[in-house]
């Protein structure tokens, strides 16, 4: 691969991680609480308010969407391919270990007979038995992975769709939610090994592809044209009579594809995602993720990096991961 492209893959890994920790920061918040809270905007981990929330993750820490994204790549690491009972076997050994902010989603599906031996169909049933309602961001949150995954073969697009759709479905079986993974990997993917890509083009081949899985997934895409960041309404659910989605798969879908065609840059177009509240860390991790790809490693404020909670060992793993993939 050429420096550039590693460069580009480094950044979304790096980008996930810090869009998670600087997203902590206003998770459960509306937009307005999150503007009063950081009047002055959110410039490093040190501006998180350390309430009871909060405080639960030492300052500077990504939270399990990382640590989902992390079982993943670990995964693709031993086994070489997506194997979704090992990625299932890793989620669940990570919730029983540690588990600090799993989902209901997940839980949901870690509780069900069979899931070490058979994941998706656990998960499936889950669903199911939630009357198939539940599309929960739990999922997308941790795609990063598959957008840096076999950069080297630039016929593997196919099979990183089919991977990402795979991993989803260990716990995530909603249509919802393997549309918004398929497309985040997908977006990734092509931002890093094309740089210069036609980003409308993109995006609306992705909307084509998310809506052949579900068509409600044109929503995601409908709120990230309109190009003001509060139009993805991303603390939707948190004012009085609203339905709760901000753990909905498709708001942190659209803070991804915000990201990917009116962001300005690296920590203009991540801050604007965290002051507009909602699931934070969530819409923080997809969309940091396709920030970095789009615009690289340098764009990414150095202290970012060097402040985020366990920096040299995450920025060896990202080197694990892209010396042996």
């Amino acid at each position: 691969m050429h420096d550039s492209t590693l460069d580009r893959a480094r950044a979304v890994l790096w980008g996930q991680a810090i869009g998670d920790a600087l997203g902590l920061a206003t998770e459960f918040m509306t937009a307005t609480e999150a503007r009063l809270t950081y009047p002055h905007g959110i410039s490093g981990y040190a501006d998180i308010v350390r309430d009871h929330h909060r405080s639960r993750w030492p300052v500077g820490a990504f939270t399990d969407d990382t640590d989902q994204m992390l079982c993943i790549l670990e995964s693709l690491l031993a086994r070489g391919e997506v194997d979704p009972p090992d990625i299932g076997r890793n989620i669940a050994r990570w919730g029983a270990t540690s588990g600090l902010g799993i989902g209901r989603t997940v839980q949901r599906a870690l509780d069900r007979d069979g899931f070490a031996t058979d994941p998706i169909a656990a998960a499936r049933q889950a669903w199911e038995d939630g009357r198939a309602r539940h599309a929960a961001n739990g999922a997308v949150m941790r795609t990063s992975v598959f957008g840096v995954w076999r950069l080297g073969d630039p016929q593997a697009a196919a099979a990183v769709a089919q991977g990402a759709a795979a991993a989803c479905r260990v716990t995530h079986y909603d249509p919802r939610c393997v549309a918004s993974c398929v497309a985040v990997s997908l977006a990734i993917r092509t931002l890093v090994l094309d740089p210069e890509t036609d980003r409308p083009a993109l995006f609306a081949s992705l909307a084509d592809l998310a809506t052949l899985f579900d068509p409600r997934c044109a929503e995601a895409f409908d709120a990230a044209s309109d190009g003001r960041v509060e139009a993805l309404a991303l603390d939707e659910g948190m004012g009085p009579g609203e339905a709760g989605r901000i753990g909905y798969t498709l708001k942190a879908l659209s803070a991804g594809l915000w990201a990917l065609t009116h962001a300005p840059d690296f920590a203009g177009g991540l801050t604007a995602i965290a002051l507009a509240g909602g699931d934070g860390d969530s819409n923080g991790a997809v969309a940091g993720a396709i920030l970095g790809a789009r615009f690289g490693l340098d764009a990414i404020p150095r202290r970012w990096r060097d402040e985020l909670h366990g920096a040299a060992a995450y920025a060896a793993t990202i080197q694990r991961f892209l010396t042996h993939t």
